[in-house]
């Protein structure tokens, strides 16, 4: 489904391309056959195991949902200019992108990319032509719809060596049902290319097609599943118990008997035991006929997953570049923990600096070339995950009071000014003492007591109040 058989050309010079390229293993090169992995993935190979597959989904939404955290916001003017308070133009676009949900379409649509290989947003405009024709005035956006790669196929690619497009579509083919099948009543379209936003994280060489999220770690999911299918299956058959039939009779199995019994021919008995041993194995409240054979409980023991699935999940933690405690939202170790988190935040750090802010700059990039939007010379606004919490910021700023108190204490200057300490509490400049009212003002004796007490309190006191 729109999905090319890429592996097979890159795995095909592998073992002279004389035998099937079902391994990495050039001795056996037919192992995944035996270890029941596909030989090429498709389009709904990954979306059957995302809906289908707890750990598949997460090692497709974990990145998207920390990424998306927060939501940017479009600065005006260029990177490293100084802070400046919002303009008149800063909130337009903002108020245009709140009534577009465009920071929810954009999530969607990153988790939609991390599916298969790419991933659509499909914009509608308000001009009245064919999807299938350019933008050619000044059009107003009216709704962006996430797309599946599935749903939205390449049609026409652009043939001129000279074009900066050389190779990438031009027109896409608009198929709804193709992973709603029944469910969606709206018809195939042909979509131009300056209607269609294209999400493809791992695409660094200026196409279309990205790296699915799974590609990688595929192969341990479905070990996964059949550890954990074939568990719960042994579980299931355990709790049963597993029969064996064995004759009473001295002469051997009376199959005629049997045959009465059953009300079939001879030559279908064995067929019926069968069906009657099968029919048993399906339910819990069966009861079993068995003429005059003898069933007796099969006795074994189930080996213990976890080593088994431990092994998978952390090669698929790996394929997905994601903490396993993190990917399973376990409890661990207070230290732990911290360091996973730090790390965690540093690589959707690089996450929204390589993939997300490029592709929303040229999504509003081009929006505002269509005058759908403003147009302006802007930048993408975005906090920081690495940043302390709050409670951490307290802290610091609470360690720097205390190396202040410990440098007066010595007679030495305080090591940080206020303004430092509350930077790192994360607060900007002095505290605004300009509102204060005269009421505000402690009352003092006739000898200028409390004016005293509020000169004294400007300056660093023995127990470092003024730095904390």
């Amino acid at each position: 489904m729109g999905f090319v058989p890429y592996q097979n050309m890159r795995r095909g010079p592998l073992f002279g391309g004389a035998l099937p390229t079902m391994s990495n293993d050039a001795k056996r090169a037919t192992a995944w056959a035996d270890y029941g992995y596909p030989e090429v993935l498709e389009f709904d190979n990954f979306y059957s195991i995302f809906k289908r597959n707890g750990i598949a989904r997460a090692g497709v939404m974990r990145h998207v949902e920390k990424t998306w955290e927060t939501n940017p916001w479009i600065v005006e003017g260029m990177e490293g200019d100084k802070p400046h308070k919002e303009t008149k133009r800063e909130r337009e676009i903002a108020r245009v992108l709140k009534q577009l949900s465009f920071w929810n379409r954009m999530q969607a649509a990153d988790w939609r990319g991390r599916v298969g290989r790419y991933s659509a947003l499909y914009l509608v405009f308000d001009d009245g032509v064919q999807p299938s024709k350019p933008v050619t005035r000044p059009v107003m956006l009216l709704k962006m719809q996430p797309l599946f790669e599935a749903q939205l196929e390449p049609l026409e690619f652009e043939q001129d060596p000279a074009s900066p497009e050389y190779g990438n579509p031009i027109s896409y083919q608009f198929n709804p049902q193709a992973v709603h099948a029944g469910c969606d009543e709206r018809q195939s379209l042909t979509i131009h290319a300056d209607r269609v936003h294209i999400i493809a994280e791992g695409a660094d060489d200026d196409t279309i097609y990205g790296i699915p999220a799974n590609e990688a770690g595929f192969n341990d999911l479905l070990t996964i599943e059949k550890i954990v299918g074939a568990g719960g299956e042994g579980f299931w058959k355990t709790a049963r118990g597993a029969l064996s039939l064995h004759s009473t009779g001295s002469e051997g199995v009376d199959v005629q008997s049997l045959a009465q019994m059953y009300g079939v021919d001879v030559d279908h008995v064995a067929d019926k035991l069968n069906e009657t041993a099968a029919d048993y194995a399906a339910g819990l409240d069966k009861m079993l006929m068995t003429g005059n054979l003898e069933a007796k409980v099969m006795a074994y023991q189930l080996p213990q997953p976890e080593q088994f699935v431990a092994v998978a999940m952390q090669s698929y933690a790996a394929g997905v570049s994601c903490p396993m405690p993190v990917l399973l939202g376990q409890q661990i170790s207070q230290r732990s923990s911290d360091e996973n988190s730090r790390e965690w935040a540093q690589t959707n750090m690089t996450r929204r600096r390589r993939f997300a802010i490029p592709a929303v700059e040229k999504l509003v990039s081009k929006l505002m070339r269509f005058g759908a939007l403003p147009s302006f010379e802007f930048y993408i606004g975005w906090d920081d995950l690495t940043d302390a919490t709050f409670e951490e910021k307290l802290g610091n700023a609470k360690t720097m009071s205390e190396v202040n108190k410990a440098a007066l204490g010595t007679g030495e200057p305080p090591a940080f000014t206020v303004e430092e300490i509350r930077d790192v509490a994360g607060y900007e400049g002095s505290p605004d003492t300009d509102d204060l009212d005269d009421d505000d003002v402690p009352e003092g004796n006739d000898d200028g007591e409390a004016a005293g007490a509020t000169a004294q309190s400007s300056e660093p006191d023995s127990d470092g109040a003024a730095a904390a």
